[in-house]
């Protein structure tokens, strides 16, 4: 049995080694690095059989294990799944089941995308002293807490008063001297300027040296048409995003596999 997956973060390296435990041949697809989503995360506290570790070493292991496990792992985009065939821009492949463990892809605000000092993921934002984060979610206030921890200046703008984080995040970015937050400040505009960012808003013009938009996360699966045989597991099924959550659909979407083999 050949079982396809899209996307090496945790859901689909749990679904990969776990049917590597009863010898499935896996190919994993993965256009990044291996961990997902999980590489901006200043702490991962969210696996409760698991100390809290910073998300760049959870990574690490996810990796290591997918290694171990003997999976096949090709480093390519996947743009198409249908009919258990997975379409990369270089080839097709086909397989008895596909899984797809694609996570999701951030809410897109495509006119404040000015300069390359705006970004949508931690890991793609360039050097800074001086932060703007346009959100107020978990996610944000993560990504505050990450670059806090590097010294660095934080200003996160909400455009309302609901703060959606956990409420432990939000204390620990308060308890920092460069954290500070605009609360009903909804940003207006934002401009290239020199090297910088210009972000215009009702209260006022600030300027930063990158912006991280951090305004919620729709799951990836444009490309997916569904299948008896395909399989949406993890952030990209919708519901919440968890990762133990994620790698538990993962794991019995793969039990659900090999019932169906009568493998169990």
């Amino acid at each position: 049995m050949r079982v396809g997956i899209v996307g090496a973060g945790p859901a689909g390296v749990a679904a990969a080694v776990f049917l590597r435990r009863y010898n499935v041949h896996v190919t994993v697809f993965e256009k990044n690095r291996v961990g997902g989503l999980l590489r901006n995360a200043h702490l991962v506290e969210n696996i409760p059989v698991l100390p809290p570790a910073p998300g760049e070493e959870i990574c690490k292991t996810l990796e290591k294990r997918l290694f171990e496990s003997g999976a096949e792992l090709i480093r390519e985009e996947v743009v198409k799944v249908e009919n258990e065939k997975i379409l990369t821009e270089r080839e097709t492949y086909s397989f008895d089941y596909v899984i797809v463990a694609s996570g999701t892809i951030p809410k897109r605000i495509p006119e404040f995308e000015v300069s390359k000092n705006v970004v949508y993921e931690f890991i793609d934002l360039p050097e800074f002293e001086q932060l703007a984060i346009y959100g107020a979610g978990d996610a944000a206030f993560d990504s505050a807490l990450n670059a806090l921890r590097r010294g660095k200046e934080v200003h996160l703008f909400n455009r309302g008063s609901r703060i959606r984080a956990l409420p432990l995040l939000v204390e620990r970015a308060k308890k920092y001297e460069k954290f500070y937050y605009h609360e009903r400040c909804p940003i207006l505009k934002v401009e290239e300027e020199g090297k910088m960012v210009k972000l215009k808003t009702e209260h006022g013009v600030f300027t930063f040296d990158a912006l991280l938009l951090s305004v919620g996360r729709v799951p990836n699966t444009s490309f997916v048409e569904p299948g008896e045989r395909t399989f949406i597991v993890g952030d990209a099924r919708g519901g919440f995003r968890q990762t133990s959550i994620a790698m538990g659909s993962a794991i019995e979407t793969a039990m659900e596999i090999l019932r169906r083999e009568g493998t169990v």
